[in-house]
């Protein structure tokens, strides 16, 4: 279907988690869950990066959307 998208944190485990969630078929709008191994492979051959700490003050005035977003995946 020419225009859908998926956007996907470049981790293996955001990957995973939308693969449990079926995320990839809810966003394509698609009868059956894609072959996403492609994407797995890709992810796998990314380098580690290290975590970005911040301190608390900043976390504070930037909340984290984490969970937003996982509300937004299970709509």
């Amino acid at each position: 279907m020419p225009g859908r998208g998926a956007w996907l944190t470049p981790t293996v485990e955001a990957y995973e988690l939308a693969v449990k969630r079926r995320a990839f078929r809810r966003a394509l709008r698609l009868d059956r869950e894609p072959d996403t191994s492609a994407v797995l492979e890709y992810l796998r051959s990314l380098p580690e990066v290290e975590p970005h700490h911040t301190d608390t003050s900043t976390r504070d005035e930037h909340p984290d959307t984490t969970e937003q977003a996982e509300r937004l995946m299970d709509n």
